[in-house]
């Protein structure tokens, strides 16, 4: 008779994530992740297959909660425009409230592993074109309603919100002061202005 899983897998992938975030991959060992999921190395290894694949789902699961929150955020307004303030004003939350300046997973894979775990570049990149292409769309959008100028394609201005956004991260990590944070989000918006 197969075993019957005896845990919470949202909560061990959760567990898991503040591990990965804090340590990076390389730095994460099988004990932390024992230690951190209250999981036995078998049982990681019967339900996830390694380490590897832990952290793979472990990301996975980080960018689904990320994008059901923003899903949820959006919902609330019609207007493009207004949508693209709130994955701004989402991810400058974000940083503010990593009081141990964790950073983003996605952020943090890609700058450590990309170079080396084609499985995680494929990831982030992935990651990079969903939210590329989300941007693509409320900016097409915007410029047929007219609330976003239409001084650049909406790829490129796609693509410029994109890396403001990473860049916010990387930014916000080192210094996450809140008046900065949000006069570069004032700026980087302004580019939508007519």
């Amino acid at each position: 008779m197969p075993k019957v899983k005896q845990f919470d897998e949202v909560e061990v992938l959760r567990k898991a994530k503040d591990v990965f975030t804090e340590k990076g991959y390389n730095g994460t060992s099988m004990d932390d992740l024992v230690q951190a999921t209250g999981l036995s190395r078998s049982s990681i290894y019967d339900t996830f297959g390694d380490k590897h694949g832990l952290f793979l789902r472990t990301l996975d699961q980080y960018k689904t909660a990320q994008l059901d929150d923003l899903t949820q955020l959006q919902a609330k307004t019609d207007s493009p425009k207004k949508k693209i303030r709130i994955i701004f004003d989402y991810t400058v939350k974000d940083i503010l409230t990593d009081e141990e300046r964790k950073g983003c997973m996605l952020v943090n894979a890609s700058i450590e592993m990309s170079c080396v775990d084609k499985v995680i570049a494929k990831a982030a990149l992935e990651s990079m074109e969903e939210m590329e292409g989300h941007l693509y769309m409320l900016i097409k959008e915007g410029q047929a309603k007219g609330e976003i100028a239409k001084k650049a394609s909406p790829k490129a201005l796609a693509r410029y919100l994109y890396n403001s956004l990473m860049g916010l991260r990387m930014v916000g990590k080192s210094r996450p002061d809140a008046d900065a944070l949000r006069e570069t989000v004032k700026v980087t918006l302004s580019i939508l202005d007519e």
